[in-house]
């Protein structure tokens, strides 16, 4: 048993409490109760000070297989690989579209990734989980189409969701993928450990076939499965919605694909899976960046669930809603992901929460719903984390503050002092103490 006194604790659980203590025993927070009242031995009691706790954070959509792909150097043949699929896409396949365009973007992305090799996309996904957990991140939904990675998260110390992503181009190919993922994902299911949650990632409008769509979409609503997406995050997308071509092509015909065609021209997004009967409160929804704000309300009233992605949408996508349109279309029913492809980046969901709040649309305790209890419940996962309280798992963070500060000024900390999972120090002053 385990007792941890701070000056200040965030539950998510509509209450700021002061001067209290967390007592927790076998992964669960047993007890919350007065500081003046522990007496417990002083062994079993840890003196935060003047600091702040809150849930772990929840990155709502993770991409950790591409985190070394800037950094990590092809050696011998897989170096002249790296060189054809560069100038593959640089002079034949891309000739002529812009290198700011989105669908340029991804096959630059997926350029650098094909060429590590598996050790190496094995070590890049540690140290994405690395860096994620280091700032304060106690539950993923990580996104992948190679399965390799199942073995790296069911070790992994904190909750994850992983979410097998899937694309086809025709009705026959879409038969084959749907019957591999599922008996793929059914002997994962008996196989893997009480962290690890498993949901559907349909890759988007333009990269799934009608087929694909309408199998998987039965499937998760029969056997309550979570479904990922993203949507309309690309002005390519839109134009392969209105006249069924666009780079998109490009970009499919770089990863192998044949050309994919709307099974109806003239549909906005929105209707265009809303006919296929996919959109429902089981459904998480990605970006929306080229919807209008009519689309985007038509989009709420489904039922869907949403993951803001401010960093994403700048680097990648050129466009994205402000915090403040999220807010009016998705209150309490959206989280954040912390995506990039930046070298530098760090996976600080608090970060990236912070800079989106940057005109204070969200106050301090309200910040932090957005990180902790509202993906919780997204994934499902809110009778075992996202609040402070008695029962659940003990996922924190503790933040250090400074003299004369208070639990508001926990906007200038975008790392913890300490991330706890399950009752275990994961880390501490931003070392890690744990294995993968």
């Amino acid at each position: 048993m385990k007792c941890y006194k701070s000056k200040w604790i965030l539950t998510s659980e509509d209450q700021v409490l002061e001067d209290m203590a967390l007592v927790v025993d076998e992964g669960k927070i047993i007890d919350i109760i007065p500081n003046s009242q522990v007496n417990f031995e002083e062994k079993y009691v840890k003196e935060l000070g003047n600091a702040v706790i809150t849930p772990g954070f929840i990155d709502l959509l993770t991409q950790f297989q591409y985190t070394d792909e800037n950094s990590t150097t092809a050696q011998g043949l897989k170096n002249k690989i790296k060189k054809f699929f560069i100038n593959l896409n640089e002079k034949y396949t891309f000739a002529g579209v812009s290198q700011n365009s989105y669908s340029r973007k991804w096959a630059n992305i997926l350029a650098k990734y094909f060429v590590m090799d598996r050790n190496q996309k094995i070590k890049s996904f540690e140290d994405g989980v690395n860096l994620s957990i280091k700032a304060g991140t106690t539950c993923v939904a990580q996104v992948s189409k190679e399965f390799k990675y199942f073995d790296v998260i069911n070790k992994m110390p904190i909750k994850t969701y992983l979410f097998f992503e899937v694309f086809a181009d025709t009705s026959m190919k879409s038969k084959k993928q749907f019957k591999e993922i599922r008996a793929k994902v059914e002997d994962l299911v008996m196989h893997k450990g009480e962290n690890t949650h498993i949901g559907i990632m349909l890759n988007s409008i333009s990269g799934v076939h009608k087929k694909l769509w309408e199998l998987f979409s039965k499937y998760c609503r029969k056997h309550n499965m979570l479904l990922m997406t993203r949507f309309a995050e690309s002005k390519d997308e839109i134009e392969w919605l209105e006249h069924n071509f666009s780079d998109i092509d490009l970009l499919h015909k770089f990863m192998g694909m044949r050309k994919i065609t709307p099974y109806e021209k003239d549909l906005n997004p929105v209707d265009y899976l809303n006919n296929l009967k996919v959109l429902t409160k089981k459904v998480i929804v990605a970006n929306a960046n080229y919807t209008n704000e009519e689309e985007l309300e038509a989009l709420a009233q489904t039922g869907v669930k949403f993951i803001y992605q401010p960093s994403y949408n700048e680097e990648i996508c050129g466009r994205g809603y402000s915090l403040k349109t999220i807010l009016k279309y998705f209150p309490q029913n959206f989280g954040f992901s912390t995506q990039s492809f930046k070298s530098d980046k760090d996976y600080s969901l608090l970060k990236e929460a912070v800079e989106a709040n940057k005109d204070g649309d969200l106050d301090v305790v309200e910040l932090i719903k957005y990180l902790t209890i509202y993906p919780a419940r997204i994934l499902r996962l809110d009778n075992s984390t996202g609040s402070i309280k008695i029962g659940k798992c003990a996922d924190f963070n503790v933040f250090k503050l400074e003299d004369g500060e208070d639990y508001r000024d926990l906007v200038k900390k975008h790392s913890p002092y300490a991330t706890y999972a399950n009752g275990r120090k994961l880390v501490k002053r931003g070392d890690i103490r744990y294995t993968l």
